[in-house]
């Protein structure tokens, strides 16, 4: 069996992302992290606002602001990589992966994934993040007070697809995985939200894609 090895993309506020707490390693091949509640965090997974853009005139480096309401924070990337944030704009609400890096004393992040995403996504997340990590940031307690009861359906929702993904890839698990044709063939679930929620699970390490079918990490 392939032996792959991921690190988790944890859910954080931005504010938490603080320069005192940037720890460099000196291996070849380990990763600098930010120590967080005794976690060492290497890669993030965050959704914000697109508050600015900048590309430079020969196309081989653009930057973007992203702004959770708790602080801001750049996206980095260089030549080929650029393709990740081209079609990013400013105003655009978007999930993003990626890698914490530091450079002149500036904490920023090398994205992996930038995708954008829905106003719903954005308040689901936050309401997620109040839960995990306490209130952080100008958030508008308000409107999520009114809308709660929907976003926690959306949760349940959201919850009961990941463990039902789960446990049929722990069902396959003996049978060399399963792949996403057979998952929807027996969850019939909408392909997005499958996509979606794999999409996590990989980024998360729980499970991992190898010949197009999915696996537990163990």
């Amino acid at each position: 069996m392939e032996q792959i090895t991921r690190r988790i993309a944890h859910k954080l506020w931005l504010s938490s992302l603080k320069e005192e707490n940037f720890m460099q390693r000196t291996g070849e091949f380990e990763s600098n992290y930010i120590l967080l509640n005794d976690k060492q965090i290497s890669r993030v997974n965050i959704i914000a606002n697109v508050i600015n853009k900048f590309q430079s005139e020969d196309k081989n480096y653009l930057l973007i602001i992203i702004d959770d309401d708790s602080a801001q924070i750049r996206l980095k990337t260089w030549r080929e990589d650029t393709k990740i944030l081209n079609d990013i704009n400013i105003g655009d609400m978007i999930l993003v992966i990626g890698k914490i890096k530091k450079y002149n004393d500036e904490i920023y992040i090398l994205p992996e994934i930038a995708k954008k995403v829905s106003p719903n996504q954005e308040l689901l997340r936050k309401l997620e993040l109040i839960k995990e990590c306490g209130l952080s940031g100008e958030i508008d307690i308000i409107d999520e007070k009114e809308q709660k009861a929907d976003y926690e359906e959306i949760s349940i929702n959201s919850n009961s697809l990941r463990n039902e993904i789960l446990n049929l890839v722990e069902k396959y698990e003996g049978k060399s995985g399963i792949n996403l044709e057979e998952i929807k063939l027996q969850l019939h679930s909408n392909l997005e939200d499958l996509n979606n929620i794999i999409e996590e699970l990989i980024k998360e390490g729980q499970i991992y894609e190898i010949k197009r079918k999915y696996r537990l990490l163990l």
